[in-house]
């Protein structure tokens, strides 16, 4: 089943497209989506067209951040009502946990994570399996989005420590310094932002605990059958743990409440199991990075979850058929499934 998100995720397409000189229907047409969503914000459509749409998008207007002027123009309120939640909440730090829990009503594809160490926050976003190709676009978009809505918690003289991207710097950088300013980093290991921690700390000027206990309760009975699925809430645990080398079934196990057994159980009646999906996560995450030759195979396989080297060469191989240097080599990341 596709993932999908609210077509809300299309505010200012029209715009951007309109100012870069290509026709916005002509490019919904092509990626398959239905050109009405443009004025129906909570439309839901799959989040892998989207970001089709976007990369066309782009080449079609010859620039690289088409997604990044979309997001220079978006609102919290483009998020709907978990926003709504998010401003209700005591702290900016009890805010971002707010969207963290209740994001795949807006977006069943992305997965944000707040972590904290040291006094440093990082608010960083997964992608899931969402395309097989470039997804700069969306990545840019999505992180753009995050931006402006801490500096709508924070205030606008707000600057985050950095702001970071996986894919490498475009041939012209000055709106990403106009947006975040120059603390804007390629070939990251991550797709996030990162802050002080003690700036999370800060009140929200709008808290009003029994609204947030209202909205909160009518999100959770109304979106009830939203939910994500028991597959979709282990990737997304799989997707979060990991680069951190603590994703087992046992892990995963307990962040959803249940033991390892009835875990296994409920992937079974959907046809998978936990080692499937890891192995299926880790497929996504070799075809976005391999061909990243300034990414070091020993970090890939730091965030594919291996603790050696030559452990994720054995998968590597062992599912394509050749080493991960040698594919590499042709310049190119494997799109295949087989050689299981």
């Amino acid at each position: 089943m596709p993932m999908l998100v609210r077509s809300a995720c299309l505010t200012n397409f029209r715009e951007v497209a309109a100012t870069t000189g290509i026709d916005a229907r002509a490019q919904l047409r092509l990626a398959g989506i239905d050109w009405r969503c443009l004025d129906d914000p909570d439309l839901k459509i799959p989040a892998a067209s989207v970001c089709e749409l976007l990369e066309r998008a782009a080449a079609a207007a010859g620039i690289e951040n088409f997604g990044l002027r979309m997001a220079q123009m978006r609102r919290l309120s483009n998020l709907g009502l978990i926003a709504l939640l998010a401003r209700e909440e005591a702290s900016v730090r009890a805010a971002l946990q707010s969207l963290i829990r209740t994001l795949y009503l807006h977006n069943e594809g992305i997965v944000l994570v707040l972590e904290e160490a040291n006094g440093i926050a990082v608010v960083h976003e997964d992608f899931i399996a969402l395309a097989g190709g470039s997804m700069r676009q969306a990545v840019e978009l999505s992180i753009g989005v995050t931006f402006r809505m801490l500096r709508e918690f924070l205030g606008p003289a707000w600057q985050p420590s950095s702001v970071c991207f996986t894919h490498h710097a475009p041939r012209d950088t000055r709106l990403h310094a106009e947006m975040f300013g120059t603390r804007v980093q390629f070939n990251s290991i991550l797709n996030g932002i990162t802050c002080r921690s003690h700036e999370l700390d800060r009140a929200m000027p709008s808290a009003d605990p029994e609204s947030a206990r209202m909205v909160r309760e009518y999100l959770i009975g109304s979106a009830g059958a939203a939910r994500p699925s028991d597959v979709a809430q282990v990737q997304r645990l799989i997707w979060n743990l990991l680069a951190t080398g603590r994703c087992t079934a046992d892990v995963v196990a307990r962040h959803l409440g249940c033991d390892r057994r009835t875990l296994h159980r409920r992937l079974e009646r959907h046809g998978t199991t936990f080692s499937t999906l890891v192995d299926e996560i880790r497929a996504e995450i070799v075809q976005r990075r391999l061909e990243d030759r300034e990414l070091p195979l020993g970090e890939l396989s730091t965030l594919l979850g291996f603790s050696a080297l030559s452990a994720f060469s054995r998968w590597f191989a062992a599912r394509y058929g050749k080493s991960p240097s040698a594919w590499r080599a042709r310049g190119a990341a494997p799109r295949a499934r087989a050689h299981r």
